[in-house]
């Protein structure tokens, strides 16, 4: 399961699956199945998005069009990732994941050397990162029953395929020019912008 980049040591060999047309928003669920997909589980990303849980709150807007109310991504998917969405958060991702195989592990505020040290075993990780490959921009909404939520963006999910002393290879389920399979960004700016997005990940075990 492993390809060799001769200059920056093993990645694993994830299948690349893109999110569009049918998953705008879903990449997390297609970042999901691409991890499943290196297992040999051949289940299909439209598949994983139906079994993620939802949250169902609808979403209000301020004047200035910037997100007022909306749900929660730790009770699951806010919006529709057939449509206008925006995130589901590690834990509730894991129940579905927990349907295919045992041993996956929700990360939340751990430094990036726990990725690293996932990676480095094997594993494939989900990272919570953003679609630009660059620092986020602020961004949060209340709950309709007051929670605070950060959702910094533009917001994404990719495949951690491996990691050197000097870079950080993924897969990026997105079809712009900077997204593929294996996509190289500098270490030290990844781990910047893992930071900045809440240190956010899942381990597909």
């Amino acid at each position: 399961m492993v390809a060799n980049d001769q200059s920056d040591g093993p990645l694993l060999d994830v299948p690349l699956i893109r999110q569009r047309p049918e998953l705008p928003t879903g990449c997390e669920a297609v970042a999901l199945t691409m991890a499943l997909h290196y297992y040999g589980i051949d289940v299909d990303k439209e598949t994983i998005a139906r079994q993620m849980p939802r949250d169902p709150a609808p979403l209000t807007l301020n004047r200035d069009g910037s997100i007022r109310i909306w749900g929660d991504p730790e009770k699951g998917f806010v919006g529709d990732p057939y449509d206008d969405g925006m995130t589901i958060n590690p834990n509730p991702l894991k129940q579905v994941l927990d349907r295919y195989r045992s041993g996956g592990i929700a990360l939340y505020g751990k430094a990036f050397r726990v990725v690293e040290n996932y990676a480095s075993q094997g594993k494939p990780v989900l990272v919570w990162f953003t679609i630009s490959h660059e620092m986020p921009a602020e961004r949060g909404w209340y709950t309709p029953d007051g929670k605070h939520i950060s959702a910094p963006g533009p917001q994404h999910c990719i495949v951690v395929t491996g990691v050197s002393d000097k870079a950080v290879f993924f897969n990026d389920c997105e079809s712009t020019g900077r997204s593929g399979k294996n996509v190289k960004v500098e270490k030290e700016k990844f781990i910047r912008i893992y930071d900045a997005m809440g240190r956010r990940a899942l381990v597909v075990s």
